[in-house]
């Protein structure tokens, strides 16, 4: 099957479809009761749309300004040429080597404690996002319905409503909270391995790049490593799932995917025929990378399944579950803290006569909210425009908090306990940083009044620390502007290698996902280069890599002419040719043209003969060039 796609892969929407088709046959495989099996990916790998599309998804990524052990960041690829830099990525994965990681130390969410990151090299990360985007469809087909962490449309909320679900549903007040020692760093390579070609990589060539990058050791440390998956590497979370995917499939057989003899059409009565019929131990999973909880009827069970997953990852994954840290729970007596929420449930008007409770862990929010003091006090050290942009930047970190602890139902309560304070914080802040103790009243604005976050702040009357700039009223926002979203269940049938799951995402968040370029053909594109003498440094990866994406965004349509553009008649006209080589590719500096429109803009002659709204265009075009037309 993948050989015969390799032909297809000329562009971004003919991978995405590509995609969609590896999803779809591993499906079918397993409605068959088979094993899915692919071969000729690594042709796929190489094929330079799928090069170009790992390339890009890494440029719009935050990472591409971290250099690994080779010191090279994204910007200096995207100023290479094009041939150098395929040619370059293909060989990589031809014969692949990759270099040695670089040592990063970050702190653990809620902890004193840091952890370990391994930077990849810049070209080594493009070799894993190509081998993430071509095996994620084969593994999505096959994962767990209810493991949210590292996976597309999920997240942890609805990690969270699975399990506030289950347990009004079902009554269960009994909770498994699992810890796995080290998971990450110690999972095997060569049980990874046979785990990746039992769920369908049977292309040997793409399982000894991945055995050669998980065996990349670490600069100034180790030349080499002999297990664990590189925290901080592109394709590690989707490794670490395929593995934790034995454990996912072993605990789901014991209870809610249990065959029976009596082919049941309803799930629901089937689980009840099970209780009611059998000895097993009831239990619902629900795991976020490598936190898991475990729901159960009672003590006794929750005790017994606690032992039996610490042999299973023992004797199965050679993982070790931690007996200190994974505990047992009456959740109608203690919280648990799963993926930094608490969650209880208290007596209330329901079936079982309890309601959820759930709130914000108070360690790790306390936590939350030191850091965020610390960057309100630095607020003094800035004025004008970088005060601006400091308090901007202190804005985004209270609504990311906001937003993350949104679908706690304590939520407001919880912040509002802080919000004061912080708003104090930010107060004194800004009188130092405008030098000027008498205006400080002046500073309280009523917050539905201010000029950034406007749709957030729309409803508040309550007043917060502001700055005037440029005639412009910004403030800083309060911790306490929050309002409890209850968490959606996640449907299966979203996904991302879907036209249906993708149209849920799109109905779900009101936001569109990017379409796939429709590359009009990079090899033509080459050639019409070299034959019009295109050989100047502006000419680069970047550019060739931004002109599709600028070609999409006008639609195919001449910015002269107002007519479709065919891909063998199209030219990108640089608006502004004088900027440097790092901006002047960027797509708002690109516009589509046909080649003879772009001619007439350059060669300086009136061409009044075109009409009057094209001719308008391209004169305004000339100004922004500065050239002059002929009379």
């Amino acid at each position: 099957m993948a050989h015969e796609s390799v032909n297809l892969v000329t562009s971004e929407a003919a991978f995405r479809r590509l995609q969609d088709q590896l999803y779809a046959t591993t499906r079918q495989a397993l409605e068959r009761h088979d094993l899915p099996r692919f071969k000729g990916l690594l042709e796929i790998a190489q094929s330079e749309a799928v090069i170009l599309t790992a390339i890009h998804k890494i440029k719009s990524n935050h990472g591409q300004h971290t250099a690994g052990s080779d010191g090279q960041v994204m910007s200096e690829i995207l100023q290479q040429q094009y041939p150098d830099i395929i040619q370059r990525v293909q060989s990589a994965l031809h014969h692949y080597e990759p270099q040695l990681l670089r040592r990063v130390w970050i702190p653990k969410p809620g902890k004193a404690e840091k952890r370990p990151l391994g930077i990849p090299a810049m070209i080594d990360r493009i070799v894993q996002e190509i081998l993430r985007s071509i095996l994620e469809p084969i593994m999505e087909a096959q994962f767990f319905e209810h493991s949210y962490g590292f996976r597309p449309m999920r997240d942890a909320h609805q990690a969270l409503a699975r399990t506030t679900n289950l347990v009004h549903d079902t009554g269960y007040h009994w909770i498994v909270e699992g810890d796995i020692k080290g998971c990450f760093d110690n999972i095997p390579h060569g049980k990874l391995l046979k785990q990746l070609w039992h769920m369908g990589i049977r292309d040997r060539r793409i399982l000894m790049i991945i055995k050669q990058m998980l065996k990349a050791g670490i600069l100034h440390e180790a030349p080499h490593v002999d297990q664990g998956t590189p925290q901080g590497g592109i394709l590690s979370p989707l490794l670490a799932n395929v593995y934790l995917h034995k454990l996912d499939q072993w605990v789901t057989r014991e209870w809610e995917a249990k065959r029976t003899r009596f082919p049941y059409k309803k799930r629901r009565i089937r689980l009840e025929a099970l209780q009611e019929r059998s000895r097993l131990k009831p239990a619902y999973f629900v795991r976020y990378a490598d936190d898991w909880i475990l729901i159960t009827d009672c003590k006794a069970h929750a005790v017994a399944w606690k032992q039996r997953i610490a042999q299973y990852l023992d004797q199965n994954l050679s993982l070790t579950l931690s007996q200190d840290k994974t505990k047992i729970t009456n959740v109608r007596r203690q919280s648990i803290h799963f993926l930094g929420f608490q969650f209880k449930l208290k007596s209330g008007k329901s079936r079982t006569g309890y309601v959820t409770v759930t709130r914000p862990d108070a360690k790790r929010l306390r936590d939350k909210v030191v850091d965020i003091r610390r960057e309100l006090r630095q607020l003094r050290r800035y004025q004008g425009k970088a005060l601006c942009h400091a308090i901007n930047v202190v804005n985004s970190k209270i609504v990311g908090l906001n937003n993350y602890y949104q679908v706690a139902s304590m939520v407001n309560p919880d912040c509002r306990r802080y919000a004061d304070s912080l708003a104090r914080t930010a107060h004194r802040a800004l009188v130092r940083a405008l030098g000027n103790r008498k205006t400080a009243r002046n500073l309280w604005t009523p917050a539905h009044t201010v000029h950034n976050l406007t749709e957030r702040h729309a409803d508040f009357t309550k007043a917060i620390p502001t700055v005037e700039y440029e005639g412009l009223r910004l403030g800083v926002t309060n911790l306490a502007f929050v309002r409890w979203t209850e968490p959606k269940l996640k449907r299966p049938a979203e996904c991302p290698y879907t036209v249906k799951g993708r149209n849920l995402y799109d109905t779900r968040t009101g936001h569109k996902l990017q379409q796939a370029r429709d590359d009009p053909g990079m090899n033509l594109t080459l050639s019409a280069m070299i034959a019009f003498g295109k050989t100047h440094p502006r000419y680069n990866f970047e550019y060739l890599l931004n002109r599709a994406y600028a070609y999409n965004r006008d639609q195919r349509i001449c910015r002269i002419c107002a007519q479709v553009v065919l891909p063998a008649h199209l030219h990108m006209h640089h608006i502004d040719p004088s900027k440097p080589l790092d901006e002047v590719n960027k797509v708002a500096n690109l516009a589509t043209m046909h080649r003879n429109c772009h001619q007439r803009v350059h060669d300086g002659q009136p061409h009044s003969e075109l009409g009057a709204k094209p001719w308008r265009k391209m004169r305004h075009y000339r100004q922004l060039l500065n050239l002059s037309t002929t009379n």
